[in-house]
């Protein structure tokens, strides 16, 4: 009767064994399978496409107020703001508007004419560029023509990349001569 008793026990435990065994099994599959296939779905997985980073045909973080440039070249501001803050530090001197002259003749008599008066060449054949001895002009701050210069206008095409910082100053020194005539 033991010995019955003793291999009906054995079966017994060998069976529950056996059912606890594979329903643990069977839950490990589960969370193995469930785990792998919701982590790529989740918001906080991440990837390589995912990161903070400058994407394509997006501009640049803009750079801290007071920075210098790293690359050479000086950061675009409004014209307006220009007018305001941007001070002629070029001495208007017989040299300095000789060179804003031979400057002018170069890179601006084609459309503004050699007196600056919008006659130049090229106006001919595009919409006239305006008479810069007019008073509207003689009004603006010395700043303002710089980043006209520099940056251009609504249809005046940049001159920023062909002429240096001190070179626009001495166009401008030009043109303040050019005005007072």
């Amino acid at each position: 009767m033991l010995n019955r008793l003793h291999k009906e026990f054995r079966d017994m435990r060998g069976g529950r064994m056996l059912t606890v065994m594979g329903r643990d099994i069977v839950t490990v599959a589960l969370i193995l399978l469930l785990g792998t296939g919701l982590a790529h779905g989740w918001p906080w997985s991440s990837d390589m496409v995912k990161q903070p980073s400058v994407k394509p045909q997006t501009a640049p973080r803009v750079s801290p107020p007071e920075s210098v440039p790293i690359q050479g070249k000086e950061p675009s501001i409004d014209r307006i703001e220009a007018g305001k803050k941007l001070h002629n530090p070029v001495t208007s001197t017989a040299v300095s508007i000789e060179n804003g002259k031979r400057l002018f003749n170069t890179y601006c008599t084609p459309c503004h004419g050699p007196e600056a008066k919008g006659d130049g060449p090229v106006a001919r054949k595009f919409v006239p560029p305006p008479d810069l001895t007019l008073e509207v002009f003689r009004k603006r701050p010395d700043g303002f023509i710089y980043e006209t210069i520099k940056d251009g206008g609504p249809l005046m095409p940049s001159q920023g990349e062909a002429l240096l910082p001190r070179e626009r100053w001495e166009i401008v020194n030009y043109l303040r001569s050019l005005q007072q005539k």
